[in-house]
């Protein structure tokens, strides 16, 4: 039986939360325009002041994936660490149930099973996702739809509605698969032309939760899953199920035009009939114009600082089942799929792991922050929902006691992620050393062009080193920063410093950040390793083996090219696929070490 979410979260309406409401207001939601000159405007971050778990919320997409859910690779889509995501088959040949007739044929056959493809995909390791299963889509709903279709309860006939949602609580239950079930998208216009808030409206929506109910008695059902953010529509809405006794697990809507406002003002709907235990989610958001690097950016630290439950990206380009993650993924002339700016948005919203922290904002930019003690790292995304070229001055608090600091003090990296398609890597603008003991840092954020964001991250540094000697990074936090999937064995006594950093799963990242001339990487060579890619500053990946008849703990594994002075980014994906002769597909890396 499907179970209640494992990532549902409570709603938390602080004071801090309620303060932002007005700044809110404040804010100028449009969408992207040319480049403008700006006047930084002031951001202030306190590591010390945490707000609760960062969770990812806002790491999900509607229609993302290919058909079957196969697509994109995990060394794409693994880095994004997605929380949530939503589909039902839509606009796949056959027309779903009323394209079959009205009955379960091959076209409503094909739809669920894409749908469950896609949920399995993301609930197996090391993806933890929930997904919304779109009722309506199954049906054929998807604007494909005749211009006689039938809808459910037409003239109070609900018996071919009630069917169709018993077969596919039944098809759910059969694959073991747990989903939340989405009953109608934006029921209104082409999608349910007799109307939202209608008898027939409400007919199905109260057959199908019971239908659900009887054959799934702990259902997680979502709704109503209106266009737009409208108390004036969501009310009667409440109204009405409150009193039917078919009150969605999880309200919801799609696109907001400030996250932060509009949770607040469906908590207080709830709390004013008495309502609790039920969730708050947007399966839909950003408008196809806002889907640029910079507002999405701004948009996740809305969403972030919401306290909403989930959120899910709209789909504008190529739906259905292009696999391209709206648009966050581009194919090169070569078939390549390669990322755009706003894929680095979302890779590094992914690297805010921990616990968020405050952020004082007042402005048409905005920023979302975290401190992750265990990694010992901290990290700041910034956009601006102007549409101009942003200007900030960042201020980052609270550094001496958030456990970020290295024997050389911190270091504080600014990348700017330009809005271009594709982009290889994001620009590394400064790395500036700081001090054992400093506890704040002032950074200047000057964008380059319009729809710029930032991404900055504040590491240990290590012992200062001169001239052109190698050295060891002294230990992970230093230098290496993992994402899911990885895991840490201690007492290796043939590796450095009796540590290994490991994964199995493919799509998993390591990202090495080191300032000099070149990176040498060590990892292990045995009879059970992998394969694993390896690019530095966004170059072509290279493709490594490390398989090897007998081990070699600390191998000299791949070097780069000689690379100019400076700061530069490695990254480590463990490859799909393993040498025949290998017996696993573990990827055991030990230590770096770097050129000045």
């Amino acid at each position: 039986m499907p179970r209640p979410s494992a990532r549902k979260r409570s709603l938390r309406v602080t004071t801090t939360l309620l303060t932002l409401l007005s700044t809110a207001l404040a804010v100028a939601v449009t969408g992207p325009t040319t480049a403008q000159a700006a006047a930084p405007q002031a951001i202030t971050v306190d590591l010390g002041d945490s707000e609760g778990p960062a969770e990812g919320v806002g790491s999900g997409f509607l229609y993302g994936l290919t058909e079957d859910g196969s697509g994109p690779d995990d060394s794409l889509l693994a880095p994004l660490a997605p929380r949530s995501a939503r589909g039902g088959g839509a606009r796949l040949d056959g027309g779903g149930w009323a394209g079959d007739g009205y009955t379960a044929g091959a076209g409503y056959q094909r739809r669920i099973e894409s749908a469950l493809d896609q949920a399995r995909r993301l609930s197996t390791p090391p993806y933890d996702a929930t997904y919304d299963l779109l009722v309506s889509d199954m049906w054929g709903a998807d604007t494909t739809q005749a211009p006689n279709t039938v809808y459910p309860c037409t003239n109070g006939d609900c018996a071919n509605w009630e069917t169709f949602v018993e077969r596919v609580a039944r098809d759910v239950t059969a694959s073991g698969l747990d989903v939340r079930f989405d009953i109608w998208n934006e029921p209104a216009g082409a999608f349910f032309p007799p109307g939202f808030n209608t008898e027939q409206y409400y007919r199905m929506w109260d057959s199908a939760v019971r239908t659900l109910r009887r054959v799934v008695p702990d259902a997680e059902i979502v709704g109503p899953s209106l266009w737009d953010f409208s108390p004036n529509n969501i009310a009667p809405f409440l109204d009405h199920t409150q009193a039917a006794g078919t009150l969605p697990t999880i309200l919801n809507w799609h696109f907001s035009h400030d996250p932060v406002a509009d949770t607040q003002t469906a908590a207080s709907m709830l709390a004013q009939r008495g309502i609790t235990g039920v969730g708050l989610t947007m399966n839909e958001y950003i408008h196809a114009p806002e889907q640029r690097a910079g507002y999405s950016a701004w948009y996740l630290a809305r969403i972030a600082r919401s306290g909403i439950d989930s959120a899910s990206h709209a789909i504008w380009d190529e739906c259905c089942a292009a696999g391209l993650l709206d648009g966050l993924l581009v194919r090169g002339g070569d078939g390549v799929l390669r990322p755009t700016g706003r894929w680095w948005v979302y890779r590094s919203y992914a690297e805010l792991t921990g616990d968020l922290v405050r952020v004082d904002s007042s402005g048409a930019a905005d920023a979302v922050a975290a401190v992750d003690r265990a990694r010992g790292r901290a990290g700041v995304l910034v956009g601006d929902s102007s549409g101009g070229t942003p200007a900030v001055d960042l201020t980052v608090n609270g550094i001496a006691s958030a456990g970020v600091a290295g024997p050389g003090g911190v270091q504080v990296t600014v990348q700017r992620i330009p809005d271009a398609s594709p982009l290889g890597q994001p620009v590394t603008v400064s790395t500036q050393t700081l001090p054992a003991g400093t506890d704040t840092a002032h950074v200047s954020l000057a964008g380059q062009a319009a729809q710029d964001a930032f991404f900055v991250t504040v590491t240990p540094a290590g012992p200062a080193v001169s001239g052109d000697a190698s050295v060891t990074a002294p230990d992970r936090e230093a230098d290496f920063s993992y994402g899911p999937g990885w895991g840490r064995t201690n007492g290796v006594g043939d590796m450095y410093q009796g540590t290994a950093d490991w994964s199995y799963t493919p799509g998993s990242t390591a990202v090495v950040r080191f300032t000099g001339t070149r990176l040498t990487l060590h990892a292990v060579r045995d009879s059970d390793q992998g394969r694993m890619l390896v690019s530095v500053d966004g170059s072509t990946p290279t493709l490594l083996d490390n398989y090897a008849p007998s081990r070699q703990a600390s191998s000299s594994v791949w070097t780069s090219p000689v690379l100019p002075r400076g700061p530069h980014t490695a990254v480590v994906t463990v490859a799909q696929g393993t040498n025949p002769a290998s017996s696993g597909g573990n990827i055991a890396l030990d230590r770096a070490v770097v050129t000045r």
